[in-house]
């Protein structure tokens, strides 16, 4: 179960972008696994996928609008709910 976002349903896990299906990169520094983004592909109810940073601007600069499932204004109203209930 979703504990840190109840209201959400995920297409993938954290550990590989559904965009490209490769897996987190690598900080060079560190050598730790870098966190993928967290993308909605609509807010209501709630879709998300997790992406590369890359990836994600290609969701949105493309568009690749079978990721993107939301009209404007949906993210304000979701973000309200969520502060809503968490509160």
């Amino acid at each position: 179960k979703n504990t840190r976002y109840p209201f959400q349903q995920n297409l993938n896990s954290r550990d590989f972008c559904i965009v490209c299906g490769k897996g987190r990169e690598v900080d060079e520094e560190s050598g730790m696994p870098l966190e993928l983004i967290r993308h909605h592909v609509r807010y209501s109810p709630a879709l998300v996928c997790y992406v590369h940073y890359e990836c994600h601007r290609k969701i949105h600069d493309a568009p690749l609008n079978v990721f993107i499932q939301y009209s404007p204004g949906d993210s304000r109203q979701y973000y309200a709910k969520t502060k809503r209930v968490l509160n």
